[in-house]
């Protein structure tokens, strides 16, 4: 009798341990969705999203609704890339759950996403200031660095226009030798007027001079005119470096570029040693 009894026993336990392992790791799964507030989204993409997340399924102790508002996020950034360029700031997803029905280790929910994909915003005033360093003698002076940013204050802000007027500040300050300039965007939003002031932190760094150039396998009328373009203690340029072998492509080797150029910066002298290889690589 006891022999027979051990099978029965057996399932028993097996049984409540497979239901508490269930009951220990429940699970969410989400019914039905209801997006709000996607008002430029294009309806493709709106059903494209709604029907990625029917019917998914979470752990309940995950942080799901984060990965959701993510995903969210993506979608709206695909669904409407140009949506910065047009003004609108302050984008936002939130997204809650109510719970419908639940069963033994599963909670079926209603899912609501709210969007706020911001108000369009006009450009009030770009400003600049330094951080770490103060600007050096050969830097720009910041009246000339405004102008380097095709945005005029009152027009829609634009996000492209922006960061292609940084990367010309960029430029204008690694072509005077400030080649470890680093920047960052501070963004101040006026809800009631709808405008947006925007501050650039620009940390210079030190300003780099040429040092030591080491010329291999160049003609030497040609190599003195190397040298007398990129002259050692003069500010670091990469653009002389290009100038020269645009200038003189029809004379150098067809292999060669000014990517090929080896830089060896030494920080603690503010100096870049450069070693220009013009021999013709040898076959393997």
């Amino acid at each position: 009798m006891k022999l027979s009894l051990l099978p029965i026993l057996f399932g028993f336990v097996m049984s409540s341990v497979i239901h508490a392992q269930v009951s220990d790791k429940p699970r969410v799964v989400i019914d039905d969705v209801d997006l709000r507030g996607a008002v430029h989204l294009p309806e493709s993409i709106k059903r494209q999203l709604v029907s990625n997340l029917m019917h998914s399924e979470y752990a309940a102790n995950s942080n799901w609704i984060l990965e959701i508002e993510n995903k969210v996020s993506r979608a709206e950034s695909e669904g409407w890339p140009d949506r910065e360029n047009q003004g609108y700031l302050g984008f936002s997803v939130t997204a809650t759950s109510k719970t419908l029905r639940q069963e033994p280790g599963l909670l079926h929910v209603l899912l609501t996403i709210q969007l706020d994909e911001g108000q369009q915003k006009r450009l009030k005033a770009i400003s600049f200031r330094y951080v770490g360093t103060q600007p050096g003698t050969a830097s720009p002076a910041p009246p000339n660095l405004r102008n380097l940013i095709p945005l005029n204050d009152g027009e829609v802000y634009n996000r492209d226009r922006l960061y292609a007027g940084l990367d010309a500040v960029s430029r204008a300050y690694q072509e005077r030798g400030f080649i470890d300039l680093t920047y960052n965007v501070e963004m101040q939003f006026d809800q009631t007027n709808q405008t947006v002031s925007i501050s650039v932190e620009l940390n210079e760094g030190k300003q780099y001079t040429w040092g030591n150039i080491k010329v291999i396998g160049l003609d030497p009328k040609l190599e003195t005119l190397l040298k007398s373009q990129v002259k050692t203690g003069s500010l670091v340029n990469r653009e002389t470096i290009e100038d020269f072998y645009r200038d003189n492509q029809s004379l150098l080797p067809v292999h060669v570029s000014p990517k090929d150029v080896k830089w060896q910066r030494d920080s603690e002298q503010a100096t870049v040693d450069l070693t220009f290889d013009f021999r013709t690589p040898i076959s393997p």
